[in-house]
């Protein structure tokens, strides 16, 4: 298992925030708009939950990579386990990097749906 220390804190370097599942047309369309938002990605997990995550460092990172507050660092940060960590899991069933990657999978579903 990979340690903190040999990852160099993605978790750290990283923000990913879970999406609402889409269930209709427009929500599915919706997903473009994320992916427009450059550099984000959208992955969808093992557990069927879709997420948007963006490489935006903690400014709470020191020089060499460390946490400047660790004896204070929020809830979050406390919670995390290493056993957790995506670099210890497989944990995204399907990754959107851009538009175009994102498409063929939403043809692939948008016919479930009636557009509104």
């Amino acid at each position: 298992m990979i340690t903190c220390d040999e990852c160099k804190g993605k978790c750290c370097k990283t923000l990913a925030v879970q999406l609402e599942t889409p269930t209709t047309y427009d929500d599915y369309e919706d997903i473009f708009w994320y992916l427009y938002h450059k550099p984000g990605i959208v992955f969808i997990d093992m557990k069927d939950r879709w997420w948007i995550e963006f490489p935006v460092k903690c400014s709470k990172l020191d020089k060499n990579g460390r946490c400047s507050i660790y004896a204070t660092r929020p809830p979050v940060c406390r919670k995390a386990k290493v056993e957790h960590c995506d670099m210890n899991q497989e944990d995204v069933k399907i990754m959107f990097s851009n538009e175009d990657e994102y498409k063929e999978y939403f043809e692939s579903v948008k016919e479930r749906f009636k557009r509104k």
